[in-house]
């Protein structure tokens, strides 16, 4: 014949288990609650400073474009301003009765022109230089973000970790679970 075993609540067990008293239990469910609390703030810490770190991202993002529009801009600004000063230099090589195809003046030309080339490509190269710069910057906004989550994760973890430890190295117990006494110890100031 099978013999009938008590049905205990997990109240009971747990009592039984950590051997504490119904104060001592409080005391325990506090610790777990708050600790849960705690897990769960980390937690969200990490997601919004991941929040945080992706909204600094996409700025420098823009930033970044802005820039290389800015430069090409600039370059085209440049090209336009060369248009303009080689026009002025043919009108009056010719009011001179220089033959500007030819000659001298073809080669000063074409160095000229090589020249503000040069000047455009590096505008546009110092514009592409500085966008990349934000664009890296961006991308370790965004790694940060994702160590914030991460970090986020592991302080829950250690913080539970932690609380469970405490619970079992004191063995469920608290001092008013044992007997009842609370000890008291001088401690002398030298």
């Amino acid at each position: 014949m099978r013999s009938k075993k008590k049905r205990r609540s997990l109240w009971e067990l747990i009592r039984l288990v950590f051997n504490v008293s119904d104060f001592g239990m409080s005391m325990l469910i506090a610790a777990v609650v708050m600790s849960t609390v705690s897990a769960a703030i980390s937690i969200q810490q990490g997601y919004q400073q991941k929040k945080i770190a992706e909204a600094n991202a996409k700025r420098l993002e823009i930033e970044a474009q802005r820039k290389q529009l800015a430069a090409q801009r600039l370059a085209d600004q440049a090209a336009l301003k060369r248009k303009r000063m080689r026009a002025a230099a043919v009108t009056m090589y010719a009011g001179s009765g220089v033959v500007v195809g030819e000659g001298s003046p073809l080669i000063v030309e074409a160095e000229d022109d090589y020249r503000a080339e040069q000047d455009q490509l590096t505008i546009i190269a110092t514009g592409a230089e500085s966008a990349w710069v934000s664009r890296s910057e961006a991308a370790i906004m965004r790694a940060r973000g994702q160590s914030a989550v991460a970090s986020g994760y592991g302080r829950a973890a250690g913080t539970l970790a932690q609380t469970a430890s405490l619970m079992g190295s004191s063995g469920g117990s608290s001092p008013s679970s044992g007997s009842g006494r609370i000890v008291q110890t001088d401690v002398g100031y030298g």
